[in-house]
């Protein structure tokens, strides 16, 4: 479920918005889930952010002016494919907005009132879902990674293999066209995750779209960035059928 965050320290204006978020949830029967409510800032990030989600932010915490705009940064910063949302009385704040590259989905006063508040919100989880729709065709296509905070995606294209070492158990090295990094991970979860990618061997797992040869007399695969790896005895015959179907 893509996940909502909620920031607002007045008691009677968070519950009032919650309400509109969970209504404007089971109204439009979105894939979405408040997760969490909160009042301060230090509540918001007691957990790891997600890799996306939608954040409805107050601008001004606990008489801070600038809390939410500085969590929004944060947000933005950890999540780039957030969606930021501010509910606040301070209109005169969205130029700073810009100034951050913050790039909020919307900007709903309080000054409006409740009802156009309930609108916006409702409005606000009408598009994201249409964003939610197109981004899992698109991320179909695409090879996503966290390093610390941080998220990462490169094109599946150019993904080549991913391996991991006796070594360094339980980080994975990513090789790609024009890029190496490495990452903490498993790749018996990444093989279930991306079901387009090959697990040639315990510790290789390959995108079979940049082979550009297969020896099946030494068991090796060789890419077309140069790089090879080994595949397993009882991998070769799954293998061998794979390639024919390319």
């Amino acid at each position: 479920m893509f996940p909502v965050f909620l920031l607002e320290d007045d008691d009677i204006q968070r519950q009032h918005y919650k309400t509109f978020i969970d209504n404007g949830i089971m109204i439009n029967d979105a894939p979405m889930v408040l997760k969490k409510a909160v009042a301060t800032t230090e509540e918001l990030f007691t957990d790891d952010l997600p890799e996306q989600g939608l954040f409805f932010l107050d601008m001004e915490i606990n008489d801070n002016k600038t809390a939410g705009l500085e969590a929004a940064t944060k947000i933005r910063h950890q999540v780039p494919l957030a969606q930021i949302v501010f509910i606040t009385t301070h209109d005169e704040l969205s130029i700073v907005t810009l100034e951050r590259r913050i790039a909020p989905l919307d900007y709903i006063l309080k000054d409006k009132g409740f009802e156009d508040i309930k609108k916006r919100i409702n409005n606000d989880i009408q598009l994201v879902q249409v964003n939610i729709e197109k981004y899992t065709h698109y991320s179909q296509n695409l090879f996503g990674y966290k390093i610390g905070e941080r998220y990462f995606s490169i094109i599946m294209d150019d993904v080549i293999m991913l391996m991991t070492e006796k070594n360094a158990p339980g980080k994975i090295t990513l090789i790609a066209k024009n890029q190496r990094a490495e990452f903490i991970g498993s790749l018996n979860g990444l093989e279930k995750q991306y079901n387009n990618l090959f697990r040639c061997d315990r510790s290789f797992l390959v995108n079979l779209e940049n082979i550009r040869s297969f020896d099946s007399s030494k068991k090796e695969l060789t890419f077309i960035d140069g790089s090879t790896c080994k595949v397993s005895f009882r991998k070769t015959k799954e293998l061998t059928e794979k390639l024919k179907k390319l």
